[in-house]
């Protein structure tokens, strides 16, 4: 499902604080369908050795960290993002229910479609893990879970839950009243989300005072748009596009993820100019 993990309620609570950018995946589920739509030569908002470090917070209380980086690689002969996303509980909240997401996304430098997925989770006693393979070609998702191999077919160009954060950075600025959307492969399905730029705003966060647009997220499937409560993500408006802060509406109040360090990456070079 496209929800934060649904656990009881006190451990809900403290699941949806520490895997806030396991939401930004979730919640950023879209796209634009359009094979090849950008290329990394065009100058990327991100590059190698990017970091976004966030605190994970429900009212006043905080309860974990996440953090996003990425790193220029190479998979299967080809040049690739690979974007690790880890949010872990602090010591408080782990003594009463550990939580730690961490999850692998290689994304292809020429396209920035999505590549390999490898998420790991932990939350209490329970662990999942899943691995999907994206062949962008034959526009099919492999995906294995718990021994099992099933493929899926998917849409031209698609992201996966990580993936589609970068994607969306990298397309042209959102401006006030308009929506983007992007096709997304997630739990199995293949989903769309409208980000829709609602209006601007200044964010204070650790990580200093930021000019931002802000958005809100609308999840459709099968042309039907699914109620999932009020999500919205403030991105900085400038060339960078950071995600600074993140707001989601539970059973009871709001999660929320604010950026508390950033380090800028290296400028990302061409994939075309790769030897």
């Amino acid at each position: 499902m496209l929800v934060i993990p649904r656990i009881h309620f006190y451990n809900d609570r403290m699941s949806r604080q520490t895997s806030a950018l396991r939401a930004f995946v979730l919640l950023l589920l879209a796209a634009v369908a359009a094979p090849g739509a950008v290329s990394a030569g065009a100058g990327l908002p991100f590059g190698d050795g990017e970091r976004l470090v966030y605190e994970i917070s429900w009212y006043n209380l905080v309860g974990g960290t996440a953090t996003l980086d990425v790193q220029e690689a190479t998979y299967s002969g080809s040049s690739v993002f690979r974007v690790m996303s880890v949010a872990k509980s602090n010591d408080f909240i782990s003594l009463f229910f550990p939580v730690e997401d961490r999850v692998e996304s290689l994304i292809d430098r020429g396209t920035l479609a999505a590549v390999h997925l490898d998420v790991k989770q932990r939350q209490g006693g329970r662990r999942r893990n899943r691995v999907t393979e994206f062949d962008q070609t034959q526009h099919t998702a492999t995906v294995v879970k718990d021994g099992e191999r099933r493929v899926f077919t998917i849409p031209p160009g698609v992201q996966d839950s990580l993936s589609c954060l970068y994607y969306f950075r990298s397309l042209p600025s959102i401006k006030v009243g308009e929506t983007v959307t992007i096709d997304v492969h997630e739990s199995n399905k293949n989903w769309r989300l409208g980000i829709v730029a609602l209006n601007r705003e200044k964010v204070r966060t650790k990580a200093g005072e930021f000019d931002t647009i802000r958005t809100r997220a609308q999840v459709e499937f099968e042309g039907v748009f699914l109620d999932r409560g009020d999500v919205y993500v403030w991105f900085t408006d400038d060339a960078r596009r950071l995600p600074v802060r993140m707001e989601s509406k539970i059973k009871i109040g709001r999660i929320a993820a604010k950026l508390v360090e950033f380090r800028p990456g290296a400028v990302a070079a061409s994939a075309a100019n790769d030897p």
